[in-house]
């Protein structure tokens, strides 16, 4: 596990969401349109801002071919303008159709790791889910990291020079009052 990885899991687990975002554990919030995801990236956002990057929200990975990527947050060097970290938030219901959406956000995070020139060091694959559901495929992803997949467009992704990734996911519960609360995190590093 590298330093940064490890700073993240301290921090995430040493009371940084309940003090930034106690909505997320405390109050409970609505699981309506995308008000978890917005919370989610907020989350990633703001936690970059803590450990002294520039996180950006959206960040858009160099242009290449015209197919646009975005990731949910980018963190980057603040004396050198370079991305470290690049970090997608996403739903996971356990369906073939949320596996399928996890390999999709892992492979626009290796791509935009290379159009970046292979600058970041470590990527963020970070899935939440209300409640019990089956566990993503974590063997699968490590595979498609560690040996590229195409992309949509049928160009192979090769695994990102120099990264690594971090698997993370949060569990949510919803409560009694119908509100959503986070009881659980767990991490993966390759």
């Amino acid at each position: 596990m590298s330093n940064l990885s490890s700073d993240i899991q301290n921090k995430l687990e040493g009371g940084f969401i309940d003090h930034a975002f106690p909505v997320l554990k405390a109050n409970g919030v609505k699981d309506e349109d995308v008000l978890v995801h917005s919370m989610g990236c907020s989350v990633w956002n703001t936690l970059g801002h803590e450990l002294g990057y520039m996180a950006v929200v959206e960040g858009p990975a160099p242009v290449a071919s015209g197919n646009d990527i975005r990731s949910d947050s980018i963190w980057f060097d603040k004396d050198s303008n370079t991305p470290c970290v690049l970090i997608e938030f996403e739903r996971y219901d356990g369906t073939d159709r949320s596996k399928r959406k996890l390999v999709a956000k892992l492979t626009n995070l290796m791509e935009a790791a290379i159009r970046w020139g292979n600058q970041p060091g470590l990527l963020v694959l970070s899935a939440w889910s209300s409640g019990l559901v089956s566990a993503p495929d974590l063997e699968s992803l490590r595979v498609i990291f560690e040996k590229g997949i195409n992309n949509s467009k049928g160009t192979f992704i090769p695994t990102p020079a120099s990264c690594a990734l971090l698997l993370h996911r949060m569990i949510f519960e919803k409560e009694i009052d119908g509100l959503l609360r986070l009881k659980h995190m767990n991490y993966r590093y390759l």
